[in-house]
């Protein structure tokens, strides 16, 4: 059978799928926010810019991602696949992670950027670029950037709770670039402050493309797309800092 007579199958599985996530994780979506009114970048004193250890990239193309989703609706233990699915995506992106940019580190320093910009008369800002390998204790407010998941290809969002963020109702498998990032804003004391976090789709941006674009001449649209995917995120939580709101 041909994959395109899948395809109507393959639609109502997707559609059962995104149930099945909504009724699992439903109130575990990551996309939360907490942000004081009086929040004060300037009060805080000295504040230091850290980041997690950036994951590896997953890669995925089309025609796997459609047959994966419907073997984990299927199968017994379909959470397991997940994780299983996860694992394959990782492992088919080692050899992409060898030529593209850290993404954290992208991240980072466009939020550093806004910073500068956007509060001048906030206090000495300290850019860590080596990730923790431990639980940052120090003396200092601290701003932690934690990405949470790469991937690009034919994207499975039901995968890491991601089409929770976006909403059910915008599909479940997208092409191109997909990041979502963390921050956490914490005082001297270690009491959070503020924590947001965003997910980066090409797809919202017209950007989508299919994976052999991506990876044509050593993955150079790829890359390019993770260096609009840092701004914009970094954007996001500026703005949200600021209190603009979209």
């Amino acid at each position: 059978m041909k994959m395109l007579k899948l395809q109507p199958i393959l639609r109502l599985f997707g559609a059962a799928l995104i149930m099945i996530v909504f009724l699992t994780s439903a109130g575990c979506s990551a996309k939360y926010k907490q942000a004081p009114s009086d929040l004060n970048l300037s009060s805080l004193g000295p504040l230091k810019i850290i980041r997690h250890e950036t994951p590896g990239i997953m890669k995925s193309a089309g025609t796997e991602t459609h047959l994966l989703a419907l073997v984990t609706i299927a199968a017994p233990g379909g959470s397991a696949l997940l994780v299983l699915g996860d694992a394959i995506g990782k492992a088919r992106g080692t050899e992409t992670q060898t030529v593209i940019p850290d993404f954290g580190t992208l991240v980072l320093d466009r939020m550093a950027e806004g910073i500068a910009t956007s509060f001048p008369s906030a206090s000495a800002v300290e850019v860590v670029r080596e990730p923790l390998t431990e639980e940052f204790n120090g003396s200092s407010a601290v701003m932690e950037l934690n990405v949470k998941r790469l991937a690009y290809g034919s994207i499975d969002l039901s995968r890491g709770g991601v089409v929770l963020d976006r909403g059910l109702d915008k599909g479940l498998i997208v092409d191109g670039f997909l990041s979502k990032t963390e921050v956490t804003l914490k005082d001297r004391q270690g009491e959070v402050l503020w924590q947001m976090s965003h997910l980066y789709l090409s797809k919202d941006f017209g950007r989508e493309r299919p994976i052999d674009d991506l990876e044509a001449d050593n993955c150079d649209l790829l890359r390019q797309e993770m260096q609009f995917a840092a701004v914009k995120t970094a954007e996001e939580f500026i703005r949200d800092l600021n209190g603009k709101k979209n």
